[in-house]
């Protein structure tokens, strides 16, 4: 049982390194910006990943698993110009939950900024983090 475990977690170390390293144009690899200690965090998956569960191109999806009564909102900035294109929250969810990706094409080398907050109505956003990658 204890090997299990242990490849277990070798896999999940294994997919959290290649998740947050930036991606290059074409790769259909996600990147994700982690916060509050690595339990919540968002993504962005650069172009389509088939199989029986597609994940959709120039997507964006927040996800939180730390039960501290916070939701994560992740947002995209489309041409790094300061503005917040498109956003996904679990608001409203308990945690161990991540939000629908939110999604919409982009051009090829498109510069964008991905960024995660934990988020709660009537409080500023903290322990926000972000990361530039290309579409």
């Amino acid at each position: 049982m204890r090997s299990i475990a242990v490849v277990t977690s070798i896999a999940a170390a294994s997919f959290l390194g290649a998740a947050s390293s930036p991606a290059q144009a074409g790769t259909g690899m996600l990147i994700a910006v982690h916060i509050n200690n690595f339990n919540d965090w968002g993504n962005f998956n650069q172009d389509p990943v088939g199989g029986t569960d597609p994940t959709p191109g120039d997507a964006i999806r927040a996800c939180d698993d730390d039960a501290d009564g916070w939701g994560v909102t992740a947002y995209l900035d489309v041409g790094r110009n300061g503005t917040w294109d498109r956003t996904s929250t679990t608001a409203g969810h308990a945690a161990g939950f991540c939000s629908g990706w939110e999604t919409g094409n982009l051009t090829e080398n498109t510069k964008v900024t991905l960024k995660a907050c934990n988020t709660k109505a009537g409080y500023a956003p903290r322990n926000c983090d972000q990361d530039d990658t290309v579409a």
